[in-house]
């Protein structure tokens, strides 16, 4: 497997080089920089399978220079200092992600899990999902970006009534009467959805506050939404609800 490393810290690229070339004999560093827009052209005339790259660079962050590769894309591992919305739209979008300083041991998962993205190559879409994600979060724009089986669809925020978990899937009302059913559990939409003002009210349930119609406090308390659905509020939710609410 063919890499390529880009990170803006000397310290960290040479860190992640010998990490490779001394615990992955499978992968071969044909490339390596730490100035953003000079790996661009550089990764252009090269033939990577796998990019590790910063996410916070100078000039252009990681996922800008994703944008301006052409495709079809790398398999990405992104290494990163702690950004909350950055590594939740990584994980919504089943890519892979290290902590700086690198531990080995998540080094060899994230290995592991970007050669079976290869094989699978569903790396490009996923990716595409991210970055859109990031786009409507960064720009406050009222949309998601969601994978759907080889598809992306992108909602419009204040269409989605609720979230419902189903085992490892998730179905999510729309306000046109449609539903939709996505491979990815409730606890990775309400990552994502969270800053867009949804609030987990139950277990299995994830509402967009602007679909509140009604909130019956007594025991645990029960929800009423715009398309006439009732739900329950669980006792253990109750109070960061009731913090959302300003109540």
């Amino acid at each position: 497997m063919r890499a390529y490393l880009l990170d803006d810290e000397l310290s960290a690229l040479e860190v992640l080089e010998i990490y490779l070339e001394k615990h992955f004999p499978q992968i071969e560093i044909v490339g390596k920089n730490t100035k953003p827009v000079e790996a661009i052209d550089e990764i252009g005339n090269l033939e990577i399978d796998l990019l590790f790259i910063d996410v916070q660079m100078p000039k252009l962050n990681g996922f800008e220079v994703i944008e301006q590769l052409a495709k079809p894309w790398p398999m990405v591992i992104f290494t990163t200092a702690y950004d909350k919305f950055a590594i939740e739209a990584i994980k919504f979008s089943a890519l892979y992600y290290l902590l700086k300083p690198i531990n080995i041991q998540e080094l060899k998962v994230a290995i592991e899990k970007a050669e079976e993205n290869l094989r699978a190559n569903s790396h490009g879409k996923n990716l595409e999902e991210l970055l859109s994600n990031l786009k409507f979060g960064s720009n406050q724009k009222s949309k998601i970006a969601i994978r759907n089986n080889d598809a992306i669809e992108y909602l419009e925020v204040n269409e989605i009534i609720r979230c419902e978990a189903d085992n490892n899937y998730t179905k999510i009302y729309l306000t046109n009467s449609k539903r939709l059913l996505v491979s990815k559990t409730l606890k990775e939409f309400e990552s994502i959805l969270e800053m867009h003002d949804f609030v987990r009210i139950h277990q299995s349930h994830l509402i967009n506050k602007e679909h509140l119609k009604r909130y019956i406090k007594s025991e645990g308390g029960t929800v009423i939404l715009s398309d006439g659905t009732e739900l329950p509020v669980a006792r253990a939710r109750k109070d960061s609800l009731n913090k959302s609410l300003n109540l």
